[in-house]
């Protein structure tokens, strides 16, 4: 069975590492990630040239290829240059413009740690998080303008389903 495809192309593609179509659209947030560890692996281009990259890989997210920019703001940001001690801390990526990329954008590393937002369901009280493209800002915002109240994914399917009954 097919279906119908909509949105930026990237994300029908089967890539194995991260890319700034990964990241919210411009202007729309940041995607927070938390560091697991960083590996040197033999990357091959889309001219099938092969090199060896620097790889960050992240919980609960698919590893992205960091460069040289991006290790420097992680230093900055987290106040060392030492892999172990990037291990388990929090980064907020985001899609740049870059006028050397390919496409013209580029994943790139915010100069500052994220900002910690929390947010608890008010139905199941779970923390609600990022569903797809919906960062928790946007859930929450949406959620309580349509139900007047906080609710995670799961819980504001419920009450649509609720709702049209």
């Amino acid at each position: 069975m097919s279906s119908r495809l909509t949105g930026d192309f990237h994300k029908s593609l089967d890539k194995q590492y991260l890319g700034h179509w990964d990241c919210p659209p411009n202007g729309e947030g940041d995607l927070v990630v938390t560091i697991d560890h960083f590996e040197k692996a033999e990357v091959v281009g889309n001219s099938g040239k092969k090199d060896k990259k620097n790889i960050c890989y992240l919980k609960d997210h698919k590893p992205f290829i960091c460069n040289v920019t991006n290790m420097k703001t992680i230093a900055k940001v987290l106040g060392s240059s030492l892999f172990e001690d990037w291990e388990g801390q929090k980064i907020a990526l985001f899609e740049a413009d870059e006028h050397r990329a390919e496409d013209g954008k580029a994943i790139r590393v915010r100069p500052y740690k994220p900002r910690e937002t929390e947010a608890f369901c008010e139905e199941c009280g779970q923390e609600i998080t990022r569903h797809g493209d919906y960062s928790v800002n946007k859930i929450v915002t949406m959620t309580t303008a349509k139900y007047g109240r906080k609710l995670c994914w799961d819980c504001a399917k419920k009450a649509k389903e609720e709702a049209t009954e």
